[in-house]
């Protein structure tokens, strides 16, 4: 009976000493996975701000000069830029989350 005691234990000590470093390998990978994701998801959505407000201020311009005449381009393009700026970042959000998601994935999962 002892003896059955002690070779169960055994057996649940190898069983624990066998998946402990999985459980390490598996939170490493997903710290990995994480950093390699922000990286990712930053370097493809880098500029969706700027890029908005450019725009925004171009065609803020347009409809300042058109509505306003020659007075109105400056404040046309200022209020273009502003609302240019807030919808590229907003874009880049939703973009950010789905570059991040995508990538880390499939480095999970390869």
């Amino acid at each position: 009976m002892k003896l059955k005691i002690l070779a169960s234990v055994a057996i649940a000590f190898s069983v624990l000493a066998v998946s402990l470093p999985t459980a390490a390998d598996a939170a490493s990978q997903s710290y990995n996975c994480k950093k390699e994701a922000r990286r990712y998801a930053d370097g493809k959505v880098a500029g969706n701000a700027v890029g908005g407000a450019l725009v925004g201020g171009l065609l803020g311009a347009g409809v300042g000069a058109v509505v306003g005449g020659h007075h109105s381009v400056g404040t046309g393009a200022a209020i273009g830029a502003g609302v240019g700026a807030v919808g590229g970042v907003a874009r880049g959000s939703e973009r950010w989350n789905y570059y991040y998601n995508k990538r880390y994935y499939n480095c999970m999962h390869k």
